[in-house]
C-alpha cells in the first residue's frame, strides 16, 4: 500500500529506483561509534516497547544494518532463537531496504509483495505486515530502522505511520547523542561535529564557542560547575542545574554549592537510583521530556524529588573521563518538552568540555599535593634543643602549588672546642623566583649549606657561605638570592652567642625580654653574584640575653605593593614589641596572619626563643 505520514509521503516498496551501498565506510564507521551491536540496550529496548504499545503490534525492533547482518539492540516480541541472538543475516532483513533507499518502507502483506516475498523473515520470523522508518545520524547516514511488525496482513493508517515517524525521530536523536559523546578524549573528531552544529544555529554556535573557552583556566570542581551553569543559562535557561562527582572510592558526592535541597525525603542511599547516577553507569544522556516519561523509568522517591523541585523536563549528562565516568550534570525545566535534539547535542558538548576540565582539575590537585609534599620534605623539621624553643611559618606565593623559593633551617653542627655544648647552623633565605623550580633549587641550597657547615666546623658563617658559593658556581647550580647564615653556640655558662653573615637579606630582629626590639644591621651583597674585588663576606657577633627571641624572616613579610620596605619593617617591629611574651608558634602565626595574609611573595617567619635558666 502507499501511505502518508507527517512531514511528507511514504513511498511503497515498489517505488524503489536506486540504492546506496550498505558497505559505505562513513555509514559503517558511524555504526561502530554508536557502540551498539547484538546486545540489549536499555534505552533502545524502551523505544521498541514504546512502538509495540503505541501501534499495538506483536513485534517492534530497533534494527541496525551492518555490512552482512542486521542487529537488534532494541527489540520486543521476537520468537526464539532470534530473541536471544538479537541478530539475523541479511537474508532475513526487510530493514536493509530502508537503508538502501533512505526512505520509509510500508508493506501490508509481505507474502505477495514482489520486493520481499522470498525473504526468509516471512517463514522464520513470522513477518507479514511491516512498517519501518529510517534512523539517520547527523551526517545523513541511514544506520537502520525503527520498525513495527505484525504477523497478519495489515493496512497501516496515516495516524500510525505519523506516530512511528515521530518515534523514529526520537530514536534517531538517541543514536546521534551517542555519536556526539563517543570517545570524549578524541577532541579533533568532536570539534568537527561541533563545527557542523555551529553552522546550523547561530545561538547554539555561540554557546559552543563559549564552551570551548570557558574551562581553560578552571582549577577545581566547583569552578567547573560554575562555568557549566554560566554556559547552559546563556541559551538553554534551565530552572535547575545540579552536579555530582565520583570521589577516589567511586562514591557519589553532591557538590556542596548546589543551591537547592533536593527534597525532605532525599537520603544518600537514593543517589545511585537518580538520573545523575544512571547517566554515569550507562555512559549515556538521559532525557525525560515530561513527568510521565520520568515517572516511567525512575523509582517513587526520585519522582517525589522531581515534584518537590517543580520540574517537568530533565536531562542528565555523564562527564566521561579517561578511566571511567567522573560525574554528571543534571538540568531541569519547569515546563515539559522544551529540549530539542540540537539542544541535547549542545549539552553533550558542554559536558565533554567540562569532563576535560574536571579531569584537568583532578590532575592539578594531584600535582598540588605532590608539590606540597615535596615542599614539606625540603623544609626542615626543627630540632629539639635544650634551652631553645623554635617555631616557623611558611606561606608560598604560588597558592596553587604550595611551593616557593624561601626557606628556613636549623640543624646541629659540630662544636670543635666544647663538644658537650650545643651548636646550631641557622639560616633563612630567599631564592629568586616563586615556583617549583625555585623550590627545587632552594632544597639543594639548604642541603649544601649544611654540608659546608659540617666541613668547616671551626670557621665562621662567612667561610661557610664562601664554600657554598664556590660549589654553587662550580656545579653550575646558579642559585641566586639572599640569606642570613648564622651559627648559634652555647657558652660555658649555658647562654648563647650568635655569629652571622648577611647576604643581602632583611636584617634579623632581636626581641629582648623587656619587649624592646632591635634590628641586627650589617649586610653584604646577594649570593650567586660576583662580589667586587677585595670585598669579602663579613661576620657579626652578638651575645644573646636569656629570655630573648631571635626573629628571622623573608621580605614577603615586610615588603608589599603600596608600602615600602621601611614601613613594613617598622610595622613588624611594632607587632613584635606588643607580642614579645607570646609563645613562639603564636608569634610567627600572628606575624604572618597580620602582616602578610595576602602577600604576593613567599613568606617565612622563624622565631628562636632563648629560655631563662
Amino acid at each position: 500500500m502507499a501511505g502518508h505520514a507527517e512531514g511528507g509521503p511514504v513511498r511503497d516498496a515498489t517505488d524503489v529506483d536506486g540504492c546506496a551501498d550498505l558497505c559505505d565506510p562513513g555509514r559503517l564507521r558511524a555504526l561502530e561509534h554508536t557502540g551498539l551491536a547484538a546486545e540489549p540496550d536499555q534505552r533502545l529496548d524502551g523505544f521498541a516497547a514504546w512502538v509495540r504499545e503505541a501501534l499495538d503490534v506483536p513485534v517492534a525492533l530497533v534494527s541496525l544494518i551492518q555490512a552482512d547482518a542486521q542487529v537488534f539492540p532494541g527489540m520486543t516480541g521476537l520468537p526464539e532463537p532470534w530473541a536471544t541472538k538479537r541478530s539475523t543475516p541479511l537474508s532475513h532483513s526487510f530493514c536493509q531496504h530502508v537503508v538502501l533507499t533512505a526512505e520509509p518502507l510500508v508493506i501490508s502483506d509481505a507474502r505477495v509483495h514482489p520486493l520481499v516475498r522470498d525473504n526468509l523473515a516471512i517463514p522464520d520470523l513470522g513477518v507479514v505486515a511491516y512498517a519501518g522508518m529510517p534512523l539517520t545520524d547527523a551526517d545523513g547516514n541511514v544506520l537502520g530502522s525503527l520498525c513495527a511488525i505484525d504477523s497478519t496482513p495489515r493496512a497501516w493508517t496515516d495516524a500510525e505511520l505519523t506516530t512511528l515517524r515521530r518515534m523514529a525521530a526520537a530514536c534517531a536523536t538517541e543514536l546521534r547523542l551517542r555519536l556526539a559523546t563517543y570517545d570524549a578524549g578524541r577532541e579533533e573528531a568532536r570539534r568537527d561535529r561541533i563545527e557542523a552544529a555551529q553552522q546550523r544555529s547561530f545561538h547554539r554556535s555561540q554557546t559552543l564557542l563559549l564552551a570551548s573557552q570557558a574551562f581553560t583556566d578552571t582549577t577545581d570542581v566547583h569552578d567547573v560547575l560554575t562555568r557549566i551553569r554560566a554556559l547552559v543559562h546563556t541559551e538553554l535557561r534551565p530552572d535547575y542545574v545540579g552536579a555530582v562527582v565520583l570521589d577516589e572510592q567511586h562514591r557519589t558526592v553532591r557538590l556542596a554549592d548546589d543551591p537547592v535541597v533536593l527534597a525532605p525525603t532525599h537520603t544518600p542511599d537514593l543517589d545511585e537510583h537518580l538520573p545523575s547516577a544512571r547517566a554515569m553507569r550507562e555512559a549515556a544522556i538521559l532525557y525525560y521530556p515530561d513527568r510521565e516519561a520520568f515517572d516511567a523509568e525512575n523509582p517513587p522517591a526520585a519522582v517525589a524529588i522531581l515534584r518537590h523541585l517543580g520540574l517537568q523536563s530533565v536531562v542528565a549528562v555523564p562527564l566521561p573521563g579517561p578511566d571511567g565516568p567522573l560525574g554528571s550534570i543534571v538540568l531541569g525545566w519547569e515546563v515539559p518538552n522544551v529540549v530539542e535534539a540540537e539542544d541535547l547535542l549542545t549539552i553533550a558538548t558542554i559536558g565533554g568540555y567540562a569532563s576535560q576540565a574536571l579531569a584537568r582539575a583532578r590532575i592539578l590537585q594531584h600535582r598540588i599535593s605532590v608539590a606540597h609534599a615535596l615542599q614539606n620534605a625540603m623544609l626542615t623539621t626543627l630540632p629539639t634543643v635544650d634551652g631553645l624553643r623554635m617555631a616557623a611559618r611558611y606561606t608560598p606565593a604560588d597558592a596553587r602549588e604550595h611551593v616557593g623559593g624561601d626557606w628556613y633551617d636549623a640543624a646541629p653542627v659540630p662544636q670543635t672546642t666544647r663538644p658537650e655544648r650545643h651548636a646550631l647552623l641557622v639560616s633563612a633565605g630567599d631564592i629568586i623566583g616563586h615556583d617549583l623550580d625555585a623550590a627545587t633549587i632552594m632544597g639543594q641550597v639548604r642541603s649544601m649549606l649544611r654540608q659546608a657547615a659540617w666541613d668547616h666546623p671551626a670557621d665562621p658563617p662567612s667561610a661557610v657561605l664562601h664554600a657554598f658559593e664556590a660549589a654553587n658556581h662550580g656545579l653550575r647550580l646558579d642559585a641566586e638570592g639572599t640569606m642570613i647564615l648564622a651559627r648559634l653556640v652555647q657558652t660555658d655558662t649555658g647562654t648563647w652567642a650568635l655569629t652571622w653573615t648577611n647576604a643581602g637579606h632583611p636584617p634579623p630582629i632581636l626581641l629582648l625580654p623587656g619587649g624592646s626590639a632591635e634590628l641586627l644591621h650589617g649586610h653584604d651583597p646577594l649570593f650567586g653574584f660576583a662580589l667586587p674585588a677585595g670585598a669579602p663576606r663579613t661576620d657579626h657577633h652578638r651575645d644573646i640575653p636569656p629570655g630573648s627571641t631571635l626573629f628571622l624572616y623573608t621580605d614577603g613579610l615586610v615588603e608589599h605593593r603600596g608600602r615600602d620596605l621601611d614601613a613594613g619593617t617598622e610595622a613588624l617591629l611594632s607587632l613584635l614589641r606588643r607580642l614579645h611574651d607570646r609563645p613562639v608558634q603564636e608569634l610567627v602565626d600572628l606575624a604572618v596572619g597580620t602582616l602578610a595574609s595576602d602577600a604576593p611573595d613567599d613568606v617565612v617567619a622563624f622565631a628562636i626563643r632563648f629560655q631563662d635558666h
